[in-house]
């Protein structure tokens, strides 16, 4: 099984500085946890995006069929 890679970067940023242990994991969880989040925060506006790409697309396809647009849920 690989290592996981805040345990991997810890090790590898303990041999490029001299932080120890500690502040070298706190480090990089630090940044990994902030990846985590950005990424997150990434699928959630794209699937906003697409939801009112396909509301767009389904309200021109009732047009294109003749039928009355559907009443926006309020």
């Amino acid at each position: 099984m690989d290592e996981h890679p805040v345990i991997r970067f810890t090790n590898e940023l303990m041999v490029v500085t001299d932080l120890d242990q500690a502040a070298a994991g706190a480090f990089v969880r630090s940044v990994y946890q902030e990846g985590v989040h950005e990424g997150e925060q990434r699928v959630i506006s794209e699937l906003h995006r697409r939801d009112r790409e396909v509301a767009e697309l389904e309200a021109r396809l009732a047009a294109l069929r003749g039928e009355p647009p559907e009443e926006a849920p309020g």
